[in-house]
């Protein structure tokens, strides 16, 4: 893995992480645009014959959960890179926004401007390494436990089926160089659907991290609107201060709200299908191990697997929740707390919409029944749940 300097801005993480998939084909070298086309090639011919296998699974259900369940992550894998490919001006306006907004702040040289930035960027790149570990760890897991029980298996003097990495449908079997083959596309597709989530999920959460940091800062920021309360006499020149104070949280706050508009664009249809897919994949991993015979590498394989689809909701709806949250202020704080007794009464007019504004929550949403917010990681769990409980029965 990469590891990131310290005093990486969030664009240069997120340019970074979807550098990796080839999305960015015009800043990338020509050998790394050819790996990547060769990469979502195997990725795409692997999800088709993972469909056929699925279809062929219809009368055996143990295989049919196994196949809906990998064919679930790799489908939302699909999903994530054509959003990133098919929808990268969108991508690059939002981030360009990004990149505008905090390094007019950097140049401006307040301190508590770089004391925030540098708050929030700590927290991305805590969680950009999170999520990257987790997701590698997941894959290498992943890849290598049918590998590792075929092994075990032979070194135990029994005939086990030559293994594959994805349950696909294989007519390639019927020679050794065809399951080579076979088995090495199922290997690329893997690294490179791996890839792609770290990339999507990654940029998603940074965005978010982003403008809570930034809510959070234009909070503090509005709180000195009045000035330190030491003259209590109203002046022309505290008036004009108070102005540019009032403008600039405007204008950053509609910026941010713009953000986050356009941030919803991006993610509300793929994340709302995800919450779908999710429910019924924590379904089908609950209904394997109770139904299922599994040996101990299939056992640890779909426990990390549930894990990281649990902690992967998680922190999509974690963040969501904290842009709830962090867009909205309360009584006594950001223009709330300013000491507006030492304003005209047409600055206090000013001030007091500005309040009204800022105090409205805004939501990032997951289809058309779902807030990104963590009631709604709990409704999943339930509905999860639920299924489960009327399948078993």
């Amino acid at each position: 893995m990469i590891k990131l300097p310290y005093n990486i801005h969030i664009v240069d993480i997120i340019n970074w992480s979807i550098r990796c998939t080839g999305s960015r084909l015009n800043t990338t070298s020509s050998n790394i645009r050819h790996l990547t086309n060769v990469a979502t090639i195997s990725f795409v011919t692997t999800s088709i014959l993972q469909v056929i296998a699925f279809y062929f699974a219809k009368e055996n259900i143990e295989k049919l959960f196994e196949c809906f369940s990998v064919l679930s992550f790799c489908g939302m894998g699909l999903l994530k890179l054509m959003s990133l490919r098919w929808k990268s001006h969108q991508w690059h306006h939002l981030l360009n926004q990004v990149q505008k907004l905090e390094s007019a702040q950097i140049d401006a040289g307040n301190i508590d401007f770089v004391h925030s930035i540098q708050s929030y960027t700590i927290k991305y790149q805590t969680m950009s390494t999170i999520l990257s570990r987790m997701y590698v760890f997941t894959g290498i897991i992943y890849i290598l436990s049918p590998i590792i029980e075929f092994a075990y298996l032979k070194l135990n003097g029994d005939d086990p089926v030559y293994p594959h990495i994805l349950p696909v449908w294989a007519p390639l079997d019927i020679s050794t160089f065809g399951y080579l083959a076979t088995v090495a596309v199922e290997i690329i597709s893997a690294i490179y659907c791996v890839c792609v989530h770290v990339a999507f999920d990654l940029s998603s959460v940074s965005l978010m991290i982003f403008i809570c940091g930034q809510f959070s800062l234009i909070r503090h920021y509005s709180e000195n609107i009045g000035g330190n309360c030491k003259n209590l006499c109203i002046s022309g020149e505290n008036d004009e201060r108070a102005r540019c104070y009032i403008r600039y949280c405007h204008q950053t706050h509609n910026t941010l709200i713009n953000s986050i508009r356009e941030l919803e664009k991006l993610l509300k249809d793929i994340l709302g299908i995800y919450f779908f897919l999710a429910t019924l994949t924590l379904c089908s991993v609950a209904v394997r191990l109770n139904m299922e015979t599994l040996s101990v590498t299939q056992l640890i394989s779909l426990l990390q697997y549930l894990c990281a689809t649990i902690t992967q909701l998680f922190i999509f709806c974690l963040y969501g929740d904290a842009v709830q949250h962090k867009s909205s202020i309360g009584m006594g704080e950001g223009p709330y707390g300013a000491a507006y007794w030492c304003l005209s009464p047409k600055v206090r007019r000013e001030l007091t919409l500005l309040a009204v504004g800022m105090s409205r929550p805004r939501q990032l949403r997951a289809g058309p029944f779902h807030v990104l917010n963590l009631p709604s990681f709990v409704q999943i769990l339930r509905t999860a749940y639920s299924y489960y409980a009327v399948i078993r029965k």
